[in-house]
């Protein structure tokens, strides 16, 4: 059984990220129409190549982002490429059990110094006999790794998440909601929002970009991280279950290649026990013990309310400025107030960017509530824009209507005055997060040649069409 292990819980001697360097290298030396190489695997995820190749058509640029597919796809994604890089590792001469090790950069700095910076083996483009580094890719340009990964960008708070994926509530999923459900449904669930998309887009790069993001090998550990804490949340509590809907968990079919380059299928399903997704795996943290069996739960009715709208932007917000201010207006909700303490449930309130839209690699935003009457300021979360262009793109699977994101700003009701006999002007407030843009490092030589380079993530101008405030 293959063990992925903390990158930086590797002992000084473990070869681990070396045998990693030498099997990326050579699977980079195949042609990209063999299933089996770096080239083939990497446009899976986002073609960046101008056709596809014979035979890769229903293979390539498949990424299921932004749906409640995004974690178990993955999955098996990179269980497949595990499988063709310790094939190939053994090809090599190296160990039979060969496993990805993980980046978890939300470690604690106090119990791992160095967790929030790109791990030493990925940094250089060349080796210290000045050979090409095949684990360097294109990313900003910083110093010893420090991509300025700040609580916000690592934060764990997705694993407070009590659903997977809750059509009721689109504040309340972990793993992400059906596609074309209700009007949140392109809605990134809360793990792939943070820290997964803000993670991508702080590296830079080829990271930055889906189309680009898999021919950067430090994807392959990011991903195992992912991978990692949707085990963590699954394991924390009885009630954490994925979706009992069989379009989730057997009625919608996957296509990848093994690790001798042979077509397979999958479901979600197939992905629950990471003891037998393909070679079967384990982490070592959580502890390396059989996953928790399915709870099967019988659904309800899929709404059990109508989410009431309460408040509306009047017209798309273009951020093209550092700082962008938008204001909502606010009606009384006709139900109750957000702030009565006597309803059964808690009611929300819920702050929700709706079709959120860019042409190419964006900026993301902090993203802050205030009355417009006050100067009292609350963070609600960052607008993460990885995978937009693709989600802006009608012929595309989100149809062009691109990516909408919630926030539970519950918590700031009072502040804000948000009650039912008052009906405030709301200030959103728009802050770029600033990157290094004005320095890329450049490609290898050989991802040079074949993809260019990617634009800067200040390049696309991003437009909010609608500011929304809903209350349930």
């Amino acid at each position: 059984m293959r063990i992925r292990k903390s990158v930086y819980a590797l002992d000084t001697d473990d070869d681990t990220l070396e045998w990693y360097r030498q099997a990326v290298d050579a699977m980079s030396q195949k042609p990209v129409e063999d299933p089996t190489s770096w080239y083939y695997m990497g446009a899976v995820h986002g073609n960046p190549f101008n056709g596809v190749p014979t035979g890769a058509q229903g293979f390539w640029d498949q990424c299921a982002h932004a749906s409640w597919f995004f974690l178990s796809w993955h999955r098996m994604y990179l269980g497949a490429f595990e499988a063709m890089v310790a094939k190939t590792v053994e090809e090599l001469g190296g160990p039979s059990e060969w496993a990805l090790p993980y980046w978890n950069y939300s470690q604690d700095p106090t119990e791992e110094p160095r967790a929030r910076f790109l791990p030493e083996a990925f940094r250089d483009s060349t080796l210290a006999d000045g050979t090409p580094n095949a684990l360097f890719s294109q990313r900003f340009a910083v110093t010893n790794g420090d991509f300025g990964l700040d609580d916000s960008i690592v934060t764990l708070d997705a694993l407070n998440a009590d659903s997977f994926s809750d059509p009721n509530d689109p504040t309340e999923n972990f793993g992400g909601l059906p596609p074309a459900l209700n009007p949140f449904s392109n809605s990134s669930g809360r793990l792939e929002m943070r820290p997964h998309n803000v993670i991508h887009t702080s590296i830079g790069g080829f990271m930055q970009d889906p189309r680009t993001a898999a021919f950067d090998p430090i994807f392959w550990l990011h991903h195992c991280n992912i991978d990692r804490l949707w085990e963590v949340w699954r394991r924390a509590d009885p009630t954490h279950v994925e979706p009992v809907e069989p379009v989730w968990r057997t009625g919608t079919q996957f296509a990848m290649h093994d690790a001798d380059g042979l077509p397979f299928t999958f479901n979600s399903e197939q992905t629950l026990d990471t003891t037998k997704v393909l070679h079967g795996y384990v982490y070592d943290e959580p502890p390396a013990t059989p996953p928790l069996p399915p709870t099967i739960i019988t659904p309800e009715a899929v709404f059990v309310s109508d989410p009431e709208l309460v408040g509306r932007s009047s017209e798309p917000v273009r951020l093209v400025d550092a700082v962008t201010e938008a204001t909502v207006e606010l009606a009384a909700p006709t139900e109750s107030s957000f702030l009565q303490a006597s309803l059964p449930d808690p009611v929300k309130v819920m702050l929700v960017l709706e079709n959120v839209r860019a042409a190419g690699v964006a900026a993301d935003f902090r993203v802050l509530v205030s009355r417009a009457s006050s100067d009292e300021t609350v963070e609600a979360g960052v607008l993460a824009t990885f995978g937009i262009a693709r989600a802006s793109d009608p012929d595309r699977d989100h149809g062009g209507t691109g990516l909408t994101q919630a926030y539970d700003i519950t918590f700031a009701a009072e502040t804000l005055g948000l009650k039912q006999e008052a009906a405030p002007m709301i200030s959103v407030r728009f802050e770029r997060i600033t990157r290094p843009t004005e320095a890329l490092t450049e490609a290898p030589a050989a991802m040079a040649e074949i993809l260019g380079a990617t634009s800067s993530p200040q390049d696309a101008e991003v437009e909010v069409e609608r500011i929304a405030l809903y209350f349930r």
